[in-house]
């Protein structure tokens, strides 16, 4: 005689009351929601601070070892660039320049509240010819623009005015358009192009790329002693590799040649972007603050499941008894549980999912802010809502082995 098929007591004790399930699933993606949108807040803020790098078009990155962020002043001394070319599979250095506090913009409105106004800037400088960033938007006529002295390129997405009734589709620096003449740190500067997207962070509301020569002789020259190179000190230092290098075996070339000194790292630009957002997640409020929201969010939702757990037991006590007394092992109950409570991740994670993507998009409306749900970070939130379900079901198997069958009948 064939076996009958196994019953599916899992998802049967569960959706028997389709609007008390409707309700559990609501609850587990409240918790799956709460974890979703403190880790997008999170990652949106770390990318943020590191989009600049991300567009960098290069192989290897030279950087000073003491300078953990972009924000601080440590550079690479121009000889340990040149150094790097003794290296075989290097074809060529290409400097980049950053500054963070000399960069200061005029409004580019002749007078703001009756006077006029400066904001610091971030300014980035680049040989035009090296096409050294990697900005969509930006035209080969736009860098051939960039080689004469006093022209800027500008970011389209730095921070809006925050009266955007009064000044609709300005930034925090007045209007940024193709021909608009403001200054950069007192000398007068010529906005081309029709601009790139990289977008305000912590550091910066918005950014200026210029030529080197115009950064040295607008930002640097003036701080910087008769005699002394102003762009002696690189702050970092691209390197492209001839075709067909290894770039493993280039990279611990530079790094065993510069060990002696200790004064370099070489990096690939995956591992700058990484230390500069252990940087900001370890010395800043972000990894804090909304770790701890990832942690609560746990909390809540494990104590939610358990919740619904407990007194799904408690409504099947009498069900859960009668196995036992027919032979059924704790260990086979306990199986049951384990499953209600990976059905209800299911449940609650696919809702769930769609409502973050919706406050993604609404809070990348609001605050300028790009959220973006990638396939790790959805699965990370995956294995945190698996993980908190089974540690509720772990919780809750001491009521199933607590049941006596003498006790309901």
């Amino acid at each position: 005689m064939p076996r009958p098929p196994a019953v599916p007591l899992a998802w049967s004790n569960l959706v028997h009351d389709r609007v008390r399930f409707a309700l559990f699933t609501a609850g587990i993606g409240f918790a799956v929601v709460l974890m979703g949108v403190q880790l997008g807040i999170m990652n949106a803020m770390l990318d943020s601070n590191t989009v600049l790098l991300q567009r960098i078009n290069a192989d290897l990155v030279l950087i000073n070892s003491t300078r953990k962020s972009l924000l601080f002043r440590e550079g690479v001394n121009r000889r340990r660039a040149e150094q790097s070319l003794e290296v075989e599979g290097v074809q060529s250095i290409e400097p980049m320049f950053v500054d963070y506090q000399l960069g200061m913009l005029r409004h580019t409105a002749e007078e703001v509240g009756g006077r006029s106004q400066t904001r610091r800037i971030r300014v980035v400088g680049v040989d035009p010819d090296a096409r050294l960033l990697h900005l969509p938007g930006v035209t080969a006529a736009d860098w051939e623009r960039l080689r004469v002295p006093g022209t800027a390129l500008y970011d389209r997405k730095s921070r809006k005015h925050p009266d955007q009734t009064k000044h609709p589709g300005e930034s925090v620096f007045g209007k940024l358009a193709d021909g608009v003449q403001t200054e950069l740190s007192g000398r007068d500067i010529t906005l081309i192009g029709d601009g790139f997207d990289l977008g305000f962070d912590f550091g910066t509301d918005g950014t200026l790329i210029v030529s080197d020569r115009t950064f040295g002789a607008w930002l640097r020259a003036p701080y910087t002693a008769p005699g002394i190179d102003p762009l002696a000190e690189i702050d970092l230092v691209a390197i492209r590799l001839r075709p067909g290098a290894d770039r493993d075996r280039v990279q611990k070339q530079l790094q065993a040649k510069f060990a002696a000194t200790g004064d370099v790292d070489v990096l690939t630009v995956s591992q700058v972007v990484a230390r500069e957002k252990w940087f900001w997640w370890s010395n800043t409020p972000i990894g804090f603050a909304f770790g701890a929201g990832v942690v609560l969010g746990f909390v809540v939702g494990l104590v939610i499941c358990y919740q619904i757990l407990s007194s799904d037991i408690a409504d099947h006590v009498a069900e859960y008894a009668t196995l036992k007394a027919i032979g059924y092992p704790n260990r086979y109950l306990n199986l049951i549980v384990l499953q209600e409570s990976l059905i209800l991740a299911a449940a609650g994670f696919l809702p769930g999912l769609l409502v973050i993507l919706a406050v993604y998009a609404g809070l990348t409306d609001l605050t300028g802010l790009a959220m973006e749900l990638t396939p790790s970070r959805a699965g990370l939130v995956l294995l945190l809502t698996i993980t908190m379900c089974a540690a509720s079901a772990w919780l809750a198997v001491g009521k199933v082995k607590k049941v006596d069958p003498a006790d309901v009948f």
